[in-house]
């Protein structure tokens, strides 16, 4: 008897060390659940004041990037593609494997040696007629080859000649302006001999985010609202970097002495008190000058300082309505 009850004290304190442990374990588990979740948590935090600053950032730089200006020089002296030949290299080998065929012993006894020649007459047209699928892929491909080059060289006459029908067949040859997302909505051309008239119905103020986003020193995530002056001030760059960005566009493809940009947003008529797409920016871009900044480092407003230009801001109201500045007489 008090060997079983022995045996119970026993197993009783091992059933009790094992739910201790069980318990101990829990509350490990449900720490270390915790810590992975706070470490989810600022890395989710982290991620989301990165992505925003990266918005930010973008939104009033993208004056920085702009297609490789295109070398018309090089374009004119490219050779008119060469129209291929049809190649009988696939037939030469079957035929050659025709013309060469000796009936074996076994062929003879067996009856088979027209069986095989038939075959490699149909080996013979197949290779005939897979010459000539090639041939008509290289070909299309010349085809395409030959009109590319045909209309490079006659939009290349066109721009030496500067004749403006060219200036707009060469803008809408190379796309410059195809997904102009970050730039605004819509963009019209009124193209001269020497210049472009460019008419940039800009982005929205929603564009523009209206919150700040920052991590606090424990890692958890901030959104407070965006001060009014640095709201305006944020939208003034995205419009001035994006005018900017479309003039570098257009000197990368034309040979042209100017372009003029206008800004376009819808803003209160004062006099009718409606909404209406009117010029908030008005500016005159010489290629020249633009190359003479560092495009990484400067201001996008401040930078029209260096331009003939028109524009009425305010930190706390932002834009205002302004006339289309003038080219000289």
């Amino acid at each position: 008897m008090a060997t079983l009850n022995g045996a119970i004290r026993s197993y009783g304190a091992t059933v009790r060390r094992m739910e201790r442990e069980q318990q101990r374990q829990a509350r490990e588990s449900a720490k270390r659940f915790k810590e992975q979740q706070k470490l989810q948590e600022i890395e989710n935090a982290q991620q989301a004041v990165s992505d925003w600053e990266n918005y930010v950032d973008t939104i009033q730089s993208v004056h920085k990037n702009c297609t490789e200006p295109i070398d018309w020089e090089q374009i004119e002296n490219t050779k008119k593609p060469i129209e291929p030949i049809l190649e009988t290299k696939n037939e030469i080998i079957a035929k050659n494997k025709l013309d060469n065929f000796k009936p074996s012993f076994f062929d003879k006894l067996f009856g088979s040696t027209q069986k095989k020649i038939n075959r490699l007459n149909i080996l013979w047209e197949q290779a005939k007629a897979k010459d000539k699928k090639e041939y008509d892929v290289s070909h299309k491909d010349y085809l395409d080859e030959l009109n590319n080059w045909q209309e490079l060289q006659e939009i290349n006459t066109g721009i030496k000649n500067r004749e403006t029908d060219y200036y707009k067949k060469a803008l809408e040859y190379f796309e410059p302006f195809s997904d102009i997302g970050e730039l605004g909505t819509q963009i019209s051309f009124n193209f001269e001999q020497n210049h472009i008239d460019i008419d940039l119905h800009v982005n929205s103020l929603d564009a523009i985010p209206d919150y700040v986003l920052k991590q606090t020193s424990t890692g958890k995530l901030s959104k407070k609202s965006m001060p009014k002056s640095r709201f305006n001030e944020l939208y003034q760059d995205h419009i001035c970097s994006a005018s900017m960005r479309i003039a570098r566009e257009v000197f990368a493809y034309l040979p042209i002495d100017y372009a003029r940009i206008n800004a376009l947003a819808k803003i209160v008529n004062t006099k009718t008190g409606h909404l209406e797409e009117q010029p908030i920016l008005s500016v005159i871009f010489p290629p020249q000058t633009i190359e003479s900044l560092n495009l990484e480092t400067i201001d996008p407003s401040d930078s029209m300082q260096n331009f003939v230009h028109n524009m009425n801001f305010n930190k706390t109201k932002g834009f205002s309505v302004v006339e289309k500045v003038e080219f000289e007489k």
